[in-house]
C-alpha cells in the first residue's frame, strides 16, 4: 500500500483497520469494481481468482481500459490497483472449483455452480467471518451478506442456491451499464463495512436500480 495513501476523511466512517483479509471470486463488472474500491478503503489483504480475460465489451461496464485488452483479468488488475493505490494483490488466473477459504469471501460469479463450489467451501467453515455474494439480472440486483455459521443464514442461503437451469437468468459478465454495476458494488461493500464494523448488517438487499424500488 501506498504511504502517501490518506485514510484521515473516512476515519469517522470507516477505519481501514476494521478490514478483513478478503478473498475476490470472479473479476468481472462488479467484482472489479470491488477490488478497486477495497483497495481505495484501505484492504491490505486482497486475493482476486477469475479464469477469464479482458475483451472489448468489458470495458465500459467495469474498471478495465483498452490497453487491458487481451489480458487476464486479474493481471489487468493488478496493475490497476497497483497504480491507484500502491497495493499488491495476489492474482490467481484460474477457475474457481474448490480450495480452501478464510477471511472474508466475496463472490460476483455468473452461474450457479460457481456458487455452489464456493458455498461447499464457505458453508459452516469458522475460518470465514462473512460471504457477501452479488448477483445482476439486467435492472435488478441482489446482494447477500451470510454468515457461514448462522444456521439461520445457512437455511436462508440455501433457498436461494436453486439449480442452474432454473434460475434467474444472470446477466452479470454479458449483459449491463456501468451504474447498475457500480451501484452493485456498492451495497456490497455497504454491507460488508457494516458487518466489519459493527457485527451486523442485513441478510439480503433486492433492488430495481431503473425506479430506485427496493424490495422487502
Amino acid at each position: 500500500m501506498d504511504d502517501r495513501l490518506n485514510f484521515a476523511q473516512q476515519l469517522n466512517l470507516f477505519n481501514p483497520h476494521a478490514c478483513q483479509p478478503v478473498t475476490l471470486i470472479g473479476a468481472g463488472s462488479v467484482g472489479s469494481m470491488i477490488a478497486v474500491r477495497l483497495a481505495k478503503m484501505g484492504v491490505r489483504h486482497l486475493r482476486v481468482v477469475d479464469h477469464d480475460f479482458v475483451e472489448s465489451h468489458n470495458i465500459p461496464m467495469s474498471e478495465y481500459r483498452p490497453c487491458d485488452i487481451g489480458q487476464p483479468k486479474v493481471a489487468a488488475l493488478a496493475r490497476i490497483i497497483r497504480q491507484a493505490t500502491g497495493l499488491a494483490i495476489v492474482s490467481e488466473h484460474r477457475r474457481y472449483e474448490g480450495g480452501r477459504l478464510a477471511g472474508t469471501v466475496i463472490a460476483c460469479v455468473d452461474s450457479m455452480e460457481a456458487r455452489e463450489a464456493i458455498w461447499r467451501e464457505v458453508g459452516r467453515n469458522p475460518a470465514v467471518d462473512i460471504l457477501i455474494d452479488t448477483r445482476n439480472a439486467q435492472e435488478f440486483i441482489s446482494v447477500f451478506a451470510i454468515r457461514p455459521c448462522e444456521e439461520e443464514d445457512i437455511d436462508y442461503y440455501a433457498h436461494y442456491l436453486y439449480p442452474g437451469d432454473t434460475a434467474l437468468n444472470q446477466t452479470c459478465g454479458r449483459h449491463g451499464v456501468y451504474h447498475i454495476a457500480s451501484f452493485t458494488a456498492d451495497i456490497a461493500l455497504t454491507q460488508l463495512v457494516k458487518f466489519w464494523m459493527s457485527g451486523r448488517t442485513k441478510r439480503h438487499h433486492q433492488q430495481l436500480v431503473g425506479s430506485l424500488e427496493v424490495i422487502e
